[in-house]
């Protein structure tokens, strides 16, 4: 297996479904496999930014006309074993740490009735002005609701999400 090959320094413990306070459930498509039948390495990426985004939505930030926004600062993917043909996968969504003006996201693919991750990762965010393009403290509301999410978890609770909900979007201004 692949996690035989990783050091066992780089995971400190493994986690489960019960470690990700938000789980949300994405139905796989044909295009997310490789000529093998497991879910190409890319996908993951795209599976961890849906389940973020789901969370980032929850907060009322609006990325195309707020004037602080998250921009991506860095990201990370361990797989740990393939992901075969399946219908759908949960990603679990924790937040690892919360700064003034950045947050690191923790993520997992769960398959269906699996406790054990198929792959770890993260994704740090940093909130900026727009204007300036220069790091400013997260919005307060933001705030809050992470801090919600740590304390939801914390207390042993998980939900699932059972429908991605992006961020909204609009059409361009004057078109």
């Amino acid at each position: 297996m692949i996690e035989d090959v990783k050091e066992k320094a780089e995971e400190p413990s493994p986690s489960t479904r019960e470690d990700y306070a938000l789980h949300v459930r994405l139905f796989t498509r044909w295009s997310d496999y490789d000529m093998l039948g497991h879910v190409n390495n890319v996908e993951y990426y795209r599976y961890f930014e849906t389940a973020i985004l789901t969370l980032l939505r929850e907060t009322g930030l609006d990325w195309q006309l707020d004037p602080i926004i998250p921009l991506a600062a860095e990201n990370g993917c361990s797989f740990l074993r393939p992901v075969a043909v399946s219908g759908h996968v949960d990603i679990g969504v924790r937040i690892g740490h919360l700064g003034n003006s950045s947050v690191r996201y923790e993520t997992a693919v769960f398959l269906p009735d699996d406790d054990t991750p198929s792959a770890t990762g993260f994704f740090v965010h940093v909130f900026i002005d727009r204007a300036a393009g220069r790091p400013v403290p997260m919005p307060q509301a933001v705030r809050m609701h992470f801090e919600q999410q740590r304390e939801t978890l914390a207390k042993g609770k998980i939900r699932l999400v059972d429908e991605a909900r992006l961020l909204p979007t609009r059409p361009p201004v004057g078109g």
